[in-house]
């Protein structure tokens, strides 16, 4: 099984980035019957919520799609489809207000203050929601997905941005030798690093780049330190560089 590294090379990307990591999480838990994976929507709920809020991220997801319109309006041959989710994304940024709706519920306020409090959701100190944890899956599907229908727009919009992140690539085929590769320097319209490594050769990379020179050193990979032994030793994995630019042009 080969794992990916993402390594942004910018705090817009690590922030888009994040985003649809939560949503991913949100979506795969709400899927689930079980009441602890739904548990575990609510409290990735709060964290979309606040990601999806804020200011700096909705300015730089508008930003990005109205360029990527720019370039489809400029194309001999525009996508059609892809111009219409633009623009459907963008309308629909415009309009968002996500963390004000859950502000609203007054019930999802008191619920997240007490979850900040280590074991504070049991029906000693919430019967309320222990009661909601023992509805139907169903019901739990109806409330997650009212509760999350604002942060829809903000979703919807980080999918198409990093879908044409992933899309635009270049891939080269790369070997660690003693644990380390060196690249020469990264053209500018390059925006994420991705690193596929084998699982069995048991590494984490750690990424230096800059406009002269991308260094990768692998660590072995340890659950006990934050800091891991070097990994003394040569195997190949692939180095991605993804882009913004020219997927959909």
């Amino acid at each position: 099984m080969k794992l990916y590294f993402d390594y942004p090379l910018s705090e817009r990307v690590r922030n888009f980035i994040r985003l649809g990591q939560l949503a991913q999480r949100f979506h795969e838990t709400l899927a689930s019957d079980d009441k602890w994976q739904h548990h575990i929507a609510v409290c990735t709920l709060f964290e979309l919520s606040e990601c999806a809020s804020r200011a700096d991220l909705k300015r730089d997801l508008l930003h990005e799609l109205e360029r990527q319109r720019m370039l489809q309006n400029a194309a001999a041959e525009p996508d059609k489809a892809y111009l219409e989710q633009l623009n459907q994304a963008i309308a629909g940024l415009q309009n968002t207000t996500s963390r004000a709706a859950l502000r609203e519920n007054e019930w999802l306020t008191a619920l997240k203050q007490k979850l900040n409090i280590a074991g504070s959701t049991t029906a000693v100190e919430l019967p309320s929601y222990h009661y909601w944890l023992h509805q139907s899956p169903e019901q739990h599907r109806a409330y997650l997905q009212k509760w999350s229908a604002a942060t829809l727009p903000v979703q919807q919009a980080v999918e198409l941005v990093l879908a044409n992140l992933y899309q635009n690539t270049q891939t080269l085929a790369c070997e660690a030798k003693k644990g380390v590769y060196q690249h020469g320097g990264l053209i500018q319209t390059t925006h994420l690093l991705r690193i596929g490594v084998e699982h069995e050769h048991e590494v984490v990379p750690e990424v230096s780049a800059n406009k002269y020179f991308t260094n990768i050193g692998f660590l072995e990979a340890n659950q006990e330190s934050t800091r891991s032994k070097h990994a003394e030793k040569d195997f190949p994995f692939e180095l991605i560089l993804c882009s913004f630019d020219g997927a959909k042009n």
